[in-house]
């Protein structure tokens, strides 16, 4: 029995078949849609993509056309608000901006001593002061043409960061998001701050409770991470402090300690980091409390890099070679 092949198909190899029709849209319009989506303003769209105000309506003409949506609504005070699928559109087309700006700057290999580039990278300043000022610093004889950009972390909301073109994240695992490429950098705990100097603690290298509750304490408005891996006794006895003195930032700790007998808690890392430049010490504190693993993240399309890697080695290679040298010094 013979079986007729559609006409449709009859004699046609697979190589020929056709491939369905793919609706096109000019790919340059996806830079003014990404700048419309958020500015607040089409002026200001037009200012982030260096465009005039004609080509900026001209763009957006073209873009509703292609969605058969009105994508952002402009009231007559000159405030714009998105539609239902403009919302939608704004985290697709930064991702894929993304992408692409990462295939366009895709390279096989990386020379630190010849290549030239920029890192963005968002951290806290308690991150920023004890780990990527000094990576910085050993950086640039290294890599004299590689530039670093460093912004704030949004704890809340990290991804933001990502929005706004960094390239890479460094934050506690616990607010990593899942998404992207991991790796632990280093694992750090809740420790005391105190001057070389101090009439009763000078020398010691732990407190006990009755210690720490009888100090005179100086605290930073940045402390919000202190109590996210202690237990409940460790939060109350934080709360129990004899407060003498806050400040904004833990980076001005060091400053307002030296010479006085007041007690700091905060980052081991960032206070080890402190007493190798300063005359303060790290000291144990009396608390039950689990590390807190710091984690580097950055975009799966980033995977491969070789900046971006070489970038991340040298945060490895800093890390094992300054708990090296704090091991030595504590001798043990």
């Amino acid at each position: 029995m013979r079986i007729d092949k559609p006409r449709g198909d009859r004699g046609r190899s697979p190589a020929e078949t056709p491939e369905p029709p793919v609706h096109r849209l000019n790919l340059n319009l996806l830079y003014p849609l990404d700048a419309i989506l958020h500015a607040p303003t089409l002026t200001e769209a037009g200012r982030r993509v260096r465009l005039s105000q004609s080509a900026m309506s001209h763009a957006l003409r073209r873009l509703r056309e292609h969605f058969g949506d009105d994508l952002v609504i402009h009231h007559a005070g000159g405030d714009q608000q998105l539609t239902s699928l403009g919302m939608a559109l704004r985290s697709e087309v930064r991702r894929v901006l993304r992408d692409v700006d990462g295939t366009l700057n895709f390279a096989l290999s990386f020379d630190p001593s010849t290549s030239t580039g920029t890192i963005t990278v968002a951290a806290s300043d308690v991150v920023e002061q004890m780990l990527l000022g000094p990576v910085v610093q050993r950086l640039l004889a290294a890599a004299p043409g590689l530039a670093i950009n460093i912004v704030p972390l949004d704890i809340d909301v990290p991804q933001r960061a990502l929005d706004r073109g960094a390239d890479l994240l460094l934050l506690p695992a616990e607010l990593a998001l899942s998404d992207l490429e991991t790796l632990p950098i280093l694992t750090e705990y809740i420790s005391c701050l105190i001057w070389t100097g101090h009439s009763e603690l000078a020398d010691r290298f732990d407190i006990d409770e009755a210690q720490y509750r009888g100090a005179r304490h100086v605290i930073a408005g940045d402390e919000r991470m202190l109590t996210m891996t202690v237990d409940r006794s460790t939060a109350d006895l934080l709360k129990a402090r004899r407060i003498a003195m806050r400040t904004s930032s833990q980076a001005a700790l060091p400053g307002i300690i030296i010479g006085s007998d007041l007690l700091a808690t905060g980052s081991s890392w960032l206070f080890q980091y402190f007493a190798s430049i300063m005359p303060v010490r790290a000291v144990a504190a009396p608390f039950v409390q689990e590390g807190v693993v710091t984690v580097a993240q950055w975009p799966a399309y980033r995977r491969r890099d070789p900046m971006l890697a070489w970038f991340v080695a040298q945060i490895e290679a800093y890390v094992a070679l300054f708990s090296a040298n704090v091991r030595a010094r504590d001798g043990h």
